[in-house]
């Protein structure tokens, strides 16, 4: 029998499910007088007390907060991403839930094949997860957190695909946000070098000059799904 290094066994202990992530959303923390060092800080909302009139969340350290409405950011930029259970869980705003469920059933259809494939390819379980009533969807994605974080750069190259643009963006204790270059199409590293233009001329058409401008290519480049030249 095979035997797991210890540190590989809290790793993989770590990443077992505490709770169901899907179902829950993303908001950030904002306007808070009496604890301001968590303003800017992202939490998951796992529900909303009635009889408090507060929202029960839950910090990238698993400490959980009741805060009011008031005091909490539904709209995330698309690619935010809240990191949770030690980094085993990634929770990725993609955008207005209302894109996802206009799309086609073949271009849905395909989004999740997409999706299925991608999960596979780094080891990973991946969920599209709408809340309802909630204005954004995103994905959540579980496994070793090495995975999870190689995973990132691909995912926004496959949303991008699919007409959801976004840079995956990582906000740490301070709230400072650390962006995962490459997520968007044509991101730092696959730059193309702008095309050379043509000098302007100046010609003479009935007693007015008139300049050309010089030529531009407005091909579109052959990429696949992901954003990648073929």
């Amino acid at each position: 029998q095979a035997v797991v290094p210890s540190s590989r066994r809290s790793c993989i202990d770590a990443c077992r499910p505490r709770l169901q992530m899907a179902g829950y959303a993303a908001a950030q923390l904002r306007g808070l007088k009496a604890a301001p060092q968590l303003n800017d800080r992202l939490v998951l909302c796992k529900g909303f007390d009635d009889s408090k009139g507060r929202w029960l969340v839950e910090l990238e350290d698993g400490e959980e907060k009741a805060v009011k409405h008031d005091n909490m950011l539904m709209t995330l930029e698309p690619g935010t991403t809240l990191r949770l259970e030690r980094g085993c869980v990634a929770h990725v705003t993609i955008g207005r839930a209302s894109v996802l469920t206009q799309l086609e059933e073949d271009v849905r259809q395909s989004l999740d094949t997409d999706l299925q494939g991608f999960a596979e390819k780094f080891d990973i379980r991946c969920e599209l997860n709408v809340v309802e009533g909630w204005p954004q969807f995103s994905v959540v994605l579980r496994g070793v957190p090495e995975q999870v974080s190689q995973s990132l750069d691909e995912l926004g190259q496959l949303f991008n695909y699919y007409g959801m643009p976004l840079t995956t963006k990582t906000r740490g204790a301070g709230g400072g946000a650390a962006t995962s270059a490459g997520a968007t199409l044509g991101g730092a590293g696959d730059e193309a070098a702008p095309a050379e233009e043509e000098a302007p001329e100046t010609i003479e058409v009935e007693g007015m000059e008139v300049t050309s401008l010089g030529k531009r290519d407005r091909r579109r480049p052959n990429v696949d799904r992901y954003g990648r030249e073929r």
